[in-house]
């Protein structure tokens, strides 16, 4: 028996459980999945799921200003955890733990693995110290994460850079690179008009991509007078538009978290360009330096262009430039977004046609599958 154990249910939102679901989606060893926060969402799961917060859950205050000192909570009730962790990993005869080092749960994970003597498989998504800026025990958990780092079975990265990254500051580990992959690709370049601009986006909407959007609006707005008669608009399936919005912005369109993969298929037939932001903030940059969004894979292989804007130096940037896979926009002015995003709309097909090769070469879930449960099985 193989436990999952992560900080969000499997059925939640974002590129982690959207990850895992993609990697059980096969045939795979008996598994259960521990959840160390309250499920997100009360529906089936694809294996059996548990839910074992590492503290007790304090009703509204958790949404509130003071969410961030409550975090001062979590070490105290450390050893009621690590006990209620043991007893079910005994109970259901659990022979190896899957480790999602995202948060301080990490820091007790660790310590039952290693007491309990059980091979620990940890899978690395985004910069530590990045995901718990203001947690109050970030010093304990990039501690926890460097014994978790040395003393793990195998290392599963979201992205080279991240594991080159972690190597620099935990300690030189082989690491196996293992992301979201898709089932199907695009067949060819889908057939768009060519005098339409219609920009969709699909995923959770991070605070810190609040100044892209904004600079985007800005930008189709100089565009929109520029393409004269093109329909320009912004479609965001998102759950909520965080950016402010003005009385003489282009139209925007906000839906809700799609229920199925099936939903965003069908909304790309209606888009020109799939949007994928990463931060330009300073404070924000390690939010995509390091890591590899799963909805860029689900982009790579949609058959449509991808507009990439964000700094130049991310993860995501590095790939789409090396294959010359997206459109790149890497200012927020939107005066030079506007001329950039303009020169670049005649070289719509051949993005997509080398996106296309990206995706079929390094991407399929086929091979993120084989190499995930192909080193744990192997060990």
């Amino acid at each position: 028996m193989i436990a999952f154990i992560q900080p969000f249910g499997l059925q939640g939102y974002g590129g982690g459980p959207r990850l895992l679901r993609s990697l059980l989606d096969c045939e795979h060893p008996p598994t259960i999945s521990i959840a160390t926060i309250p499920a997100e969402i009360a529906t089936p799961t694809p294996i059996p799921e548990y839910n074992l917060p590492v503290r007790p859950r304090l009703g509204r205050l958790e949404r509130t200003r003071f969410a961030s000192e409550l975090t001062r909570l979590d070490p105290y009730f450390r050893g009621q955890f690590e006990s209620k962790l043991t007893r079910i990993i005994q109970r259901e005869s659990v022979k190896t733990i899957h480790l999602g080092a995202c948060g301080y749960d990490l820091v007790p994970v660790t310590n039952v693995a290693l007491k309990l003597g059980i091979p620990l498989f940890l899978s690395v998504y985004d910069d530590i110290e990045y995901v718990n800026r203001g947690h109050k025990s970030l010093q304990m958990t990039n501690a926890g994460l460097a014994r978790a780092w040395q003393n793990a079975t195998a290392i599963f990265t979201i992205s080279d850079e991240l594991g080159e990254e972690y190597n620099r500051r935990f300690g030189k580990r082989e690491f196996t690179t293992v992301t979201d992959g898709l089932k199907s690709f695009a067949a060819q370049p889908l057939p768009r008009p060519k005098n339409s601009l219609r920009i969709y986006f699909m995923g959770l909407h991070h605070y810190s991509y609040v100044p892209n959007f904004r600079a985007l609006l800005d930008a189709l707005k100089i565009l929109r007078e520029q393409l004269d008669g093109w329909p320009v608009s912004l479609t965001m399936r998102c759950g909520a538009f965080l950016a402010e919005r003005h009385a003489d912005d282009v139209p925007v369109t906000v839906l809700p978290f799609a229920p199925s993969d099936s939903v965003v298929d069908e909304d790309m037939l209606n888009a020109d360009l799939l949007y994928q932001p990463l931060p330009f903030a300073e404070s924000a940059q390690a939010f995509g330096k390091f890591s590899l969004s799963t909805k860029l894979v689900t982009y790579l292989g949609s058959g449509l262009p991808i507009l990439y804007h964000g700094p130049e130096q991310t993860a995501a940037n590095n790939m789409l430039k090396k294959h010359d896979a997206a459109i790149r926009i890497t200012t927020d002015d939107p005066v030079a977004m506007a001329r950039d995003l303009m020169a670049s709309l005649g070289n719509r097909e051949l993005v997509v046609e080398r996106a296309l090769k990206l995706a079929r070469e390094r991407f399929s879930l086929e091979e993120q599958q084989r190499k995930f449960w192909g080193l744990i099985n192997g060990l």
